[in-house]
């Protein structure tokens, strides 16, 4: 824990009263109204937001994408899904070269506004790869409780409202990190150092899997690089904030993300 501690004191020099990394808001160029809300929204965080620029998916051809090992030869992707893993992608190489553990949002992430002093819980764990700070409340959330003993959630509403937002904002719970088997979505995490180098080792090149989630009894695609991370979170020390300090607006009429037509091969 002692490269945590280091960067706590670099980054943020009264650390019981919050903790600081190194921060990214993943932002395209052509959306700047996007970061410009992602301030607005969350200014009660008091955290100075640095912007990252997002690659963008559709600029990149099937070369760029292989040379960069983002997929595999032939897997069908959406531009949007190469981008955002790219952009994650780029993310974790910084983080791991630079020793120096990252917040990382997507500039869509509703905050709760005591998230500096609630990320205290970091120090309590004896190690740890890839934090979840929130994921999609359109989807399944499954954590181990203890070893053999699971537990799955489902969230209401699957849309967060502005009043519901707000609410969720103003929020002063307890929070706690409990294991990590499945969730979606990448919208508020923190990745240590060696976190990212095992994403990096084990999440790329993407290709087209099928994920079984038996509390559904359901078997889905692999739509993106959260797809593919649900198959490493038990081979990383991963876990989950619960409650989460971050939720997404699960809009998935302005997402790039999600198919909506013919899907190309990279």
């Amino acid at each position: 824990m002692i490269w945590l501690r280091s960067a706590i004191s670099a980054l943020c020099p009264n650390f019981q009263s919050g903790l600081r990394m190194k921060n990214f808001v993943v932002n395209l160029n052509r959306q700047p109204e996007k970061y410009d809300n992602f301030q607005r929204l969350n200014a009660g965080t008091s955290i100075p937001f640095e912007r990252f620029e997002a690659s963008e998916g559709a600029s990149l051809s099937p070369q760029d994408a292989l040379g960069m090992n983002l997929v595999v030869s032939g897997a069908q992707f959406t531009p949007g899904a190469v981008g955002c893993a790219a952009s994650h992608f780029r993310i974790w190489q910084q983080t791991a070269q630079s020793e120096v553990p990252a917040l990382v949002f997507e500039d869509d992430a509703i905050i709760r506004n005591d998230i500096a002093g609630r990320l205290d819980f970091l120090r309590r764990l004896n190690a740890w790869d890839y934090v979840a700070l929130g994921y999609n409340t359109d989807s399944i959330l499954e954590l181990e409780l203890t070893p053999g003993f699971k537990s799955e959630m489902m969230f209401t509403p699957k849309q967060p409202s502005d009043e519901s937002a707000a609410m969720f904002q103003r929020s002063t719970a307890e929070v706690a990190a409990l294991r990590l088997v499945h969730c979606f979505g990448t919208a508020g995490y923190v990745v240590s150092p060696r976190g990212a180098k095992k994403l990096l080792e084990l999440c790329f090149p993407m290709e087209n899997r099928f994920l079984k989630l038996p509390s559904l009894n359901r078997t889905v695609p692999v739509l993106g690089v959260d797809g593919m991370m649900n198959f490493i979170y038990h081979s990383i020390e991963a876990f989950a904030c619960v409650g989460p300090l971050v939720i997404p607006k699960n809009n998935n009429a302005v997402s790039t993300t999600v198919p909506s037509g013919e899907i190309p091969r990279w």
